[in-house]
């Protein structure tokens, strides 16, 4: 094992060739110096690497892995590898996962001994479609919707109320969760409307929309919070609530410290996360559904990219893919109206 190990550690480059020392002893090695965890990651590599070690041994003809050398690992013999899973039905995501892991061990390798090249260094990875991220049916938003309605009212608190109207304004708005936890009371218009110089990932700045539906929920709601500010407040003055956050937390709040009533990134997540039905709830989930649903009813990828804050148009494409079901559909549609 001393040999292998001076493969992967100490200072400098590792002399000589190693086209005939045991590949099973280096993958050993490997696996004890980078794989040995027990996390996802450290699992996932051994689990690679003896799917390398299993097919190499078959490939080259050999009776055990024993009698495998370095030499046998080469560029024909990695891409024989990933055809071979391709063809075992794995996906695609997988077999990338696994070639990259013989990427790295081929790099570490690389990197310490002169003269020797990466065999799976330009092996490219199988192509992976990206699906269409996940959104929440218009059936279930009416589960969710009428399970806040009624947590509510079954416990009268000023923090259930405060979370069934973040819940609708992020999905009424498509807002990312900072974006609405950093929002302050003078953002929002007196009209109602709009959300003013809403600032996004890039430090680019927007204006948002707020649908008219959603209008009458959010006074109710500044009703709510003006009611829940005054136990901080003798007299709330207009300067004093402009600066607050638009969503309050009374958590450590300090009337002295605007910032003090900023709901926490973790209280963001809980909030939309106990609303959960069917599906487990989080905020940029909501954000997907937003989005999603805006782009089937404007058929205007710009415009959503413009509502999503997207400096990047391309991002927004990802709404557009489409899994097999429903390609399939379309095609029957379309050649249904031929006949």
């Amino acid at each position: 094992m001393s040999e292998a190990k001076d493969l992967f550690y100490g200072d400098g480059d590792v002399p000589g060739d190693i086209s005939h020392t045991s590949l099973e002893t280096v993958i050993d090695s490997y696996i004890r110096y980078y794989a040995s965890g027990s996390t996802h990651t450290s699992r996932a590599k051994r689990l690679d690497l003896n799917h390398f070690i299993d097919f190499l041994t078959k490939h080259c003809g050999y009776s055990k892995p024993s009698k495998l050398k370095v030499l046998d690992w080469d560029y024909t013999s990695v891409q024989r590898f990933v055809d071979s899973r391709l063809e075992k039905g794995e996906s695609p995501a997988t077999v990338a996962r696994r070639l990259a892991t013989l990427k790295h061990m081929g790099r570490t390798l690389s990197e310490r001994i002169a003269g020797f090249t990466n065999p799976a260094k330009d092996i490219k990875s199988p192509k992976v479609q990206k699906a269409r991220p996940k959104a929440v049916e218009k059936q279930e938003i009416e589960k969710i919707r009428e399970k806040a309605r009624s947590r509510s009212n079954n416990k009268q608190s000023f923090q259930r109320y405060r979370n069934e109207t973040l819940f609708a304004l992020l999905l009424d708005t498509g807002l990312r969760a900072d974006e609405i936890r950093l929002l302050r009371r003078h953002q929002l218009d007196d009209t109602f409307e709009w959300l003013h110089n809403v600032r996004t990932k890039g430090r680019r700045y927007r204006n948002v929309y707020i649908s008219e539906q959603m209008r009458e929920p959010l006074m109710e709601y500044l009703e709510a919070r003006s009611t829940e500010l005054s136990r901080y407040f003798a007299k709330l003055t207009v300067a004093q609530d402009k600066k607050l956050p638009l969503f309050i937390s009374g958590y450590g709040a300090n009337a002295k410290d605007p910032d003090s009533f900023l709901m926490g990134a973790k209280s963001i997540w809980r909030a939309i996360n106990e609303l959960s039905t069917e599906t487990k709830l989080h905020p940029h989930l909501l954000r997907h559904s937003f989005a999603i649903d805006l782009l089937d009813n404007s058929r205007d990828i710009r415009l959503v990219a413009q509502a999503l804050g997207h400096s990047d148009v391309r991002v927004t494409m990802r709404y557009t893919e489409r899994g097999d079901e429903e390609v399939a559909k379309a095609i029957e549609t379309a050649r249904k109206g031929d006949t």
